[in-house]
């Protein structure tokens, strides 16, 4: 097991004003630092999202953050989570990212995803039509420049072109750098299991009979691809004294912004959190890693021992807060009273998914 920190690229709240100069300053340099912050508080990796056309999200492309904190820091793993792929051209993608993996000796992986949010394709001016077959596409195109080895090629599909093409520098790892898959539909969980080396699994409620037929599923087809299954798992958390401490101060935070997903249909499947006046922090306690440390840490060890969840991704910030000083007490906290003593009593973790520099 092994437990990683996102950095929420969103701040302020949903739709508000767009930010000034001097809010985009400081906000961008706080969210440098707690990436700084996370790796010396011992996460073994840090994750960025995607964000576009919207004025609660400030990083734009993940490939931004990553480049910098592929020079700020020494050990983590460094990834998106993820990467809406349609939205670039894949050689754009494939240089960018070579130069990080280059800067950070090693260290990369990258979560692609196909996306869903109409307001990103529309900011870039991509077609909502045969979005899956841009995306798979995409992520073949990526590693046909990364296997390419210094030799030029050509690259002529429905969705991309290329012609006399050439990745230089390539990755520092070889043959490529770790990819992992997103999906959280059945079908987009099985093509996890042919094109990555993993599957990521978002931070919503999770039904364990659904659950259950998902891996499955994934593991199934992964298996059957001559890969070793990998599941990814993002949860929310907070870590008090106490639990009901937790949940003044994070629980707020945690109702509103699963709120705003289910007003947007994106719990409908789920019978206990399909309105919003169901979604309480009480309600949904199991479905986040809230309390004290021995909680937080009991938490993430069911999750590990009972569900098979491999790695963790962990986000203690949303777009409503809690505020960039807290979240850094937060990160240090964590760090201390949960994640270096779960990383010392597990065993490093030996799989493809992980670059080879990060298996610590």
């Amino acid at each position: 097991m092994r437990i990683g920190y996102l950095i929420d690229t969103n701040k302020g709240a949903y739709d508000q004003l767009p930010p000034t100069r001097e809010d985009a300053s400081s906000a961008l340099e706080a969210m440098i630092a707690e990436g700084i912050l996370a790796e010396q508080a011992g996460f073994h990796s840090i994750q960025v999202p995607d964000r576009h056309g919207r004025t609660e999200s400030y990083f734009g492309s993940p490939l931004n953050l990553l480049m910098i904190l592929a020079h700020e820091t020494e050990k983590v793993a460094l990834g998106s989570y993820c990467l809406v792929n349609p939205l670039y051209h894949p050689m754009h993608i494939a240089e960018q990212c070579a130069i990080i993996d280059n800067i950070s000796k090693g260290r990369l992986y990258m979560t692609w995803g196909r996306g869903y949010h109409t307001g990103y394709l529309d900011q870039f001016g991509v077609p909502e039509e045969r979005l899956l077959g841009r995306f798979l596409d995409s992520v073949s195109l990526i590693e046909k420049a990364l296997l390419s080895k210094g030799e030029r090629f050509d690259w002529n599909s429905d969705y991309y072109q290329v012609r006399n093409g050439l990745l230089t520098p390539n990755s520092y790892q070889q043959p490529r750098f770790p990819f992992w898959g997103a999906g959280q539909m059945p079908a987009a969980i099985e093509r996890c299991g042919v094109y990555a080396d993993c599957w990521t699994c978002d931070q919503f409620p999770i039904l364990p009979e659904v659950w259950e037929q998902q891996t499955s599923a994934y593991r199934s087809k992964a298996i059957e691809h001559n890969k070793e299954p990998f599941i990814v798992l993002m949860r929310d958390g907070w870590l008090a004294d106490s639990f009901e401490q937790a949940t003044r101060e994070f629980g707020q935070h945690y109702v509103e912004e699963m709120r705003f997903y289910c007003q947007h249909g994106i719990l409908s499947h789920h019978p206990e959190f399909d309105s919003p006046e169901k979604i309480t922090t009480e309600s949904a306690r199991e479905h986040i890693v809230i309390g004290n440390a021995a909680q937080c840490r009991e938490r993430l060890e069911w999750y590990h021992e009972e569900l098979g969840v491999d790695y963790f991704t962990m986000r203690f910030r949303m777009v409503t807060g809690p505020s960039f000083s807290e979240t850094r007490d937060q990160i240090l906290r964590f760090g201390e009273e949960v994640v270096r003593p779960l990383h010392k009593k597990y065993p490093a973790i030996d799989h493809p998914a992980i670059p080879q520099s990060c298996r610590w």
